[in-house]
């Protein structure tokens, strides 16, 4: 194994803090990742750490083992515990000056599970959730949620936290993925499994790394140097925080369009701009409210109506001559059914209060779907084109800061209060963030991997990852497609030792970036697991792309990760696209043949690439008969659309 070497500067400690610190730790005080029910490490000499006056005594009991340490001048001690096999429960006594102990304690394997809102997603919003909640109990899992912070510096402890025994109250909003994995691990190798839950949903993964390792990476090295250097931004945490409650107030509650009355029939909108809708260019902000008049025929008055306005970005409230039809969430389509008492012949209007939570609000579509239906479903009126808006007509919203967001803000918030506790490895679900910077994405993933590992010193812990699943508008031709190069980046991490990835591609939802088939996603990180980190010999991985040579006209891909041998499901092979030297690509005929996939396409008569489930939503359908997916791949090396992204 390779040596590794990382230096990681510490600030000295002056006088004065090492005053503060006397009177901090006045107590014997243990890291709150520590407290009843937890597990620990089994198979290593786990680490138990805290603070205390300097030069305490500290002695730490567990299972008649006493180990003593004495706490440095900055008043923090660690001991290292001798090696448990799985078991328990037992006791743990902590004692210097004041005693602590903690009872209902397990040796198993712990596992951190972070990332963005596809790993916070929790199990009561899965699929079949409630009945998944009702049969989460298990006594040997155990749950620590990691409290939500960002950090301008490292953070030494978490604010709170607990480690609780899964029963359904504890598992109901506790990550699905997490679960799901544990669950699957525990059931399979029969030791006590712990998760610790550490994510913040909508996060890039520089927000997860090192300030120290950022700087390694040329693309982040000043932005993080400018952050240093500038003033402490935690001391406007609070301020931030009171003008999101201001901006959260204005999105619920502020309905001033209501009492001017732009929902009604009457009310003259001669004077608002015009948008195109879907997909208009300009950039609106707040709330605002739109109009559509619409001219009725007689014969449809007091008639229902059915009226689809496409998906709208990212929260709306409709209305139909001033009567509330519903709210829609984006990306859920908005869908309504007007009652025949509201119908009216002549002039009608639809108002709709929009707003979007962080971005631009919009029309998603898409276009054919942006109609008024007759009874009986003849289109009675399209509603794609131009609408009236106004802006204003509610507060603007505050400004605020997503210092979630910042260069290692989570790293030092979340993370690092959780070095060293031991642990067995890590599961990682994120990606969509990074998106439009998916070949930045390349480097910066493989270095936070390192970053993590050099920290833990735990060797080449398992770092096993989710792929991107599948998600919004099916292509109709090849494209080019930033979430396809987020994929390619996670699959270029696989070059690291002990990583493993659980493909996705073929259980994402079209309309929902959040996918609710999470027991599919745990499960497949569990095989990886039952691999990589506890060397079973199976297959755990979908067939991933090795190699590709050119006979006849015609592109034969080989695959790793075959299994029981390739298969499609299907009547035929799809998601493949092959190229020439021109670089256009083209749907291609692909067939399994002898273990490898041969892919052609009679506009190509010379192949020099191949592509397969290269866009957001890809219609792809190879497996290995293990029933494992295939993960998305490229042959060629062309530059992408991120290519230079910052």
């Amino acid at each position: 194994m390779r040596k590794r070497q990382f230096l990681i500067p510490m600030a000295a400690l002056t006088a004065c803090m090492v005053f503060i610190n006397v009177n901090l730790w006045a107590n014997v005080k243990p890291a709150k990742i520590f407290s009843d029910n937890m597990v620990l490490q089994r198979g290593i000499n786990a680490p138990v750490w805290g603070w205390a006056d300097p030069d305490e005594k500290i002695t730490v009991t567990i299972n008649g083992n006493s180990i003593s340490t004495v706490a440095g001048p900055d008043g923090k001690w660690k001991i290292v515990l001798p090696v448990f096999k799985a078991g328990g429960p037992y006791e743990l006594t902590i004692k210097g000056k004041n005693e602590v102990k903690f009872k209902n304690i397990l040796f198993g394997d712990v596992w951190i599970a972070s990332g963005q809102s596809n790993m916070e997603w929790p199990l009561v919003r899965a699929k079949n959730g409630e009945e998944e909640v009702q049969n989460a109990n298990y006594p040997e899992i155990r749950l620590f949620y990691v409290p939500k912070r960002v950090g301008y510096e490292p953070k030494e402890d978490l604010d709170d936290g607990v480690w609780e025994v899964c029963t359904p109250e504890t598992a109901q909003n506790f990550s699905a993925v997490a679960y799901f994995f544990g669950r699957d691990l525990h059931k399979d190798l029969n030791v006590p499994i712990g998760l610790i839950n550490c994510n913040w949903g909508g996060t890039p993964a520089e927000a997860w790394t090192s300030a120290e390792m950022l700087k390694a990476l040329p693309d982040f090295k000043d932005r993080v140097i400018e952050l240093e250097n500038g003033s402490n931004w935690e001391d406007d945490l609070e301020t931030n925080a009171q003008r999101a409650r201001e901006k959260r107030e204005i999105m619920k509650n502020s309905f001033k369009g209501l009492e001017l009355g732009v929902q009604k029939v009457g009310y003259s909108s001669v004077d608002w701009p015009v948008v195109i809708a879907p997909n208009w260019e300009e950039k609106l902000g707040g709330v605002v409210w739109l109009r559509k008049v619409l001219d009725i025929p007689k014969e449809y008055k007091g008639q229902e109506l059915k009226m689809d306005l496409g998906r709208l970005s990212n929260n709306a409230t409709v209305y139909f001559n001033g009567v509330e039809l519903g709210s829609v969430w984006s990306p859920y389509f908005a869908e309504f059914t007007i009652p025949p008492k509201v119908v009216k012949a002549g002039r009608n209007v639809i108002t709709v209060r929009l707003y979007h939570a962080w971005a631009s609000p919009n029309f998603l579509g898409p276009e054919d779907r942006m109609k008024l239906y007759a009874p009986g479903g003849a289109v009675l009126e399209n509603l794609a084109g131009p609408w009236k808006y106004k802006s204003g007509i509610e507060p603007e919203f505050p400004e605020t800061v997503s210092y979630h967001h910042y260069p290692a803000s989570l790293f030092n918030g979340m993370l690092y209060a959780l070095i060293p506790y031991g642990m067995k490895g890590v599961i990682w679900y994120q990606g969509e963030s990074n998106a439009g910077r998916a070949c930045q994405y390349r480097s910066l993933f493989q270095a936070m991997i390192e970053d993590w590992r050099v920290r833990w010193d735990l060797d080449y812990f398992p770092f096993l990852f989710v792929q991107l699943a599948n998600y919004m508008d099916i292509p109709e031709e090849p494209v080019e497609d930033d979430w396809a190069e987020l994929r390619e980046a996670q699959l270029m991490a696989l070059r690291l030792p002990n990583t493993g990835m659980a493909v996705t591609i073929d259980i994402g939802e079209m309309f929902d970036i959040h996918p609710r088939n999470k027991q599919d996603v745990g499960h497949r990180l569990a095989l990886a697991a039952k691999k990589i980190a506890y060397g079973q010999d199976i297959v755990y991985s979908g067939p991933i792309y090795k190699s590709m040579e050119v006979k006849n006209g015609e592109a034969r891909i080989s695959f790793d990760h075959v299994g029981k041998g390739l298969m499609k499901k299907g009547e035929k092979l799809t998601g493949f696209q092959i190229a020439g030297k021109d670089r256009k690509f083209h749907w291609a005929h692909a067939q399994i043949v002898g273990g490898k996939v041969y892919v052609s396409s009679d506009k190509v008569k010379e192949p020099v690439a191949v592509r397969y489930g290269w866009a957001h939503n890809p219609e792809c359908n190879l497996y290995n008969k293990n029933g494992l997916p295939a993960s998305p791949f490229r042959t060629d090396d062309w530059p992408g659309i991120t290519v230079g992204n910052k």
